[in-house]
């Protein structure tokens, strides 16, 4: 299998490399030009150093991070490559000081454990396994469940660990392999990427592999433990659905960035007493990101969104001889906290295939992800995972949102966002990342531009309820001191207006760094709100900039931007906005399953009942959420102490799927309420059979039993 490694920066780099296994490259090759592509510059050669760096470097492959590699392989002596590697030890020194460093030790003897177990079974030193890699991440596990002898499950094996809030993993949590197709070595087994039809031996269970319910009903028949580990990796996540849990990736990325976590590479920059990152071609699983991210007020929905785009530094592009194609996949996963609650969570797919011709045109100077989505108003954390399908590599972003408001204006600026082309979108009716107001901005998070490059700057004045503004100005400043620089804009702020557009397009600019000043005026000179942003101009005429690959929503599906920001005031306990966004999101779409069933589960929280019996009307007529309907129906309906419409509701449903457990449960107490005494013992008992962890119904069956022997209904 070949596999291109792509390295985009100011001057593109290509590197092929020959694969062992799917896991690392065995043998670094470059070459001096690969098609019209230039190399410019070759670090140094793995193979070139001398065996005890090229054993250090195997054994601080997971714990190295990407600044103190590409510094090592840029260091041009063994005497430099010493002091390096002194001076990475004892940055990771827990006791500094002492004679000893527990964590090198430690690690040691992780990889030397590794490689003395782990080697059987694989054609990859036990370091380069899976389970090797997850063992020196996290050590050896509290227990350990080996799944070995079932006839429908490929052998499986389930490490559990502790965690804690002070390493940033749950309090608990589960590693799990598989051998896949159940021959050769364990493989990581991740739910959302690999999907719980990997753990069935498909000959034998004959399902749909997104059917993921069956396929869970089927584990669980089969081996409960394996059953538990199937969708989510963090015992006790509250999940919603069946779908494999988000969390659980975001569990990996988190897990791969534990040992680098508290490095500060500050070290690995000065060590070589130079700026600029120049990326090695080495294969790293964690792969670092340029970043940018903007709250941007789309006036025609009158909510704020949140803009961002994710360079990564590098992609890693698989092969299929069969379509004779290049591709690669990223999976972003998008999670929104406030503390420790999430507010929200989403993922999307981002598939490319490219032929040869097409890979060195189109992604050479690399790929840009540009997402976005809609948020309310307050203080959050944003987390953004970025994987790729092709081994697996993770990138991990986190950074504070702010949408509030100005607390001594209700004016806001939004930007400014300063791009190599703001124009007139295209004529696609919808909506999409860094476009606003009809005109679509070209982000590059790397924020740097060439000397002969048009540039523009883009911001957005909300006047809110202030009457008094006046203007507002732009100021453009080189921040470098030999390199003085000072030019001011201006604009007016008619009356009137809900809301105003600017862009300017700057002067050339020489090299430098700069910073772009917004200020938003009152009446007497009064500063209402002020941003800024920097970026920076290159010696060289023009700095090659990624495509943007972006989602599009048509804008008759706005109503999903409705439904988003009900379920973020939903989950911060804002009922009432919750409400009126459900509802605004109805009025523009009442068939969208989805909606409907989010909406009336929300309605049956908020007791009320009769809402949701109107709401779960619009679904009355699709046969595939015919389970749903009658659910919903016969909840609300047991609510408001209607037994026998209930019962009606709740046994329709279960002539659909009879091993719900909220469905048996429900009509159990409907029974006992209508004095059917009998029926609901058998409805109760046969949800204990689904689920025997129900401690509460074994009291009830219990009391049903005790009554039935003192004589009583």
């Amino acid at each position: 299998m070949i596999k291109k490694i792509i390295i985009p920066i100011f001057t593109v780099f290509l590197t092929v490399s020959v694969y062992a296994g799917n896991f690392t490259p065995a043998q670094e090759k470059s070459s001096q030009e690969t098609k019209n592509i230039t190399v410019t510059a070759k670090p140094i050669n793995v193979k070139d150093l001398d065996q005890p760096y090229r054993e250090w470097l195997d054994l601080v492959y997971f714990i190295i991070t990407p600044i103190e590699k590409e510094t090592f392989f840029k260091l041009t002596n063994n005497r430099d490559r010493d002091s390096f590697i002194n001076l990475f030890w004892k940055l990771r020194d827990p006791t500094q000081g002492t004679p000893e460093n527990e964590f090198k030790e430690e690690h040691i003897k992780r990889f030397q454990y590794t490689n003395r177990y782990f080697k059987y079974g694989s054609t990859l030193p036990g370091w380069k396994t899976d389970r090797g890699k997850m063992y020196i991440l996290l050590g050896p596990p509290v227990d350990v469940n080996e799944i070995a002898s079932k006839s429908d499950i490929y052998p499986t094996l389930i490490w559990d660990y502790y965690g804690g809030v002070s390493k940033g993993l749950p309090t608990a949590f589960n590693i799990v392999f598989y051998k896949r197709s159940g021959a050769g070595d364990y493989v990581l087994y991740v739910p959302a990427i690999d999907g719980p039809a990997a753990l069935l031996i498909s000959s034998i269970a004959q399902v749909d592999p997104t059917d993921y319910e069956t396929i869970y009903e089927k584990l669980h028949k089969s081996e409960p433990s394996v059953a538990d580990i199937c969708l989510s990796l963090i015992p006790g996540e509250e999940m919603s659905s069946f779908s494999p849990s988000l969390q659980s990736s975001l569990l990996m990325s988190q897990i791969y960035e534990l040992p680098k976590r508290n490095i500060n590479p500050t070290y690995a920059r000065n060590f070589l007493n130079f700026k600029g990152i120049v990326e090695t071609s080495v294969m790293t699983d964690y792969i670092n990101l340029k970043t940018d991210l903007y709250i941007l007020r789309e006036p025609l929905l009158d909510m704020n969104f949140v803009h961002f785009a994710l360079r990564p530094e590098r992609i890693s592009v698989d092969y299929a001889g069969d379509a004779d194609k290049y591709y690669f996949n990223y999976n972003l996963i998008v999670v929104l906290k406030k503390g420790e609650d999430v507010v929200m969570e989403y993922n999307k797919n981002f598939p490319f295939s490219y032929t040869g011709d097409e890979l060195d045109e189109k992604i050479a100077d690399g790929i840009i992800i540009s997402d976005y989505f809609p948020v309310i108003e307050g203080d959050y954390k944003l987390t953004a995972v970025l994987q790729n399908s092709v081994n697996k590599e993770v990138s991990y972003y986190e950074q504070p949102v702010s949408t509030g408001i100005p607390t001594t204006s209700s004016t806001r600026i939004f930007g400014p966002l300063v791009s190599y082309q703001a124009a007139p979108a295209e004529k696609k009716a919808g909506f999409s990342a860094f476009t606003v107001m009809g005109v679509s901005i070209k982000i590059d998070p790397q924020r740097t531009f060439g000397l002969n490059e048009p540039l523009f700057v883009t911001f957005y004045v909300d006047p809110g309820a202030d009457k008094n503004k006046t203007h507002a100005e732009m100021e453009v400043v080189c921040q470098d001191e030999a390199r003085p620089y000072n030019k001011l804009y201006s604009f007016q702020l008619p009356p009137g207006e809900k809301y105003y557009t600017f862009t300017q397009n700057l002067e050339q600019l020489k090299y430098g760094n700069y910073l772009v000043k917004i200020k938003v005026f009152g009446e007497g000179n009064t500063i209402l709100d002020a941003k800024e942003k920097d970026f920076m101009v290159s010696p060289i005429a023009a700095v090659p900039h990624p495509p943007a690959a972006s989602k599009l929503l048509k804008s008759e599906n706005h109503f999903l931007f409705y439904m988003m920001l009900a379920n973020q005031y939903e989950n911060t306990k804002n009922s009432e906005k919750a409400g009126q966004y459900y509802e605004k999101a109805l009025a523009s779409n009442a068939l969208y399953p989805p909606l409907v069933k989010a909406y009336a589960a929300f309605l049956l929280n908020q007791e009320n009942y009769d809402r949701v019996l109107a709401v779960v009307e619009n679904i009355k007529d699709q046969p595939k959420e015919a389970f749903d309907y009658h659910t919903l129906k016969g909840k609300a309906f047991y609510h408001r102490e209607k037994y026998r419409e209930a019962v009606q509701e709740l046994l329709e449903a279960n002539k659909i799927y009879d091993s719900d457990v909220a469905v048996l449960n429900t009509l159990g107490f409907c029974f006992i309420r209508l004095g059917e005494i009998e029926e609901a013992r058998r409805v109760l008992s046969a949800s204990l059979v689904v689920n025997q962890d129900q401690q509460d119904i074994v009291e009830v069956l219990g009391r049903l039993k005790e009554d039935e022997k003192k004589g009583k209904k």
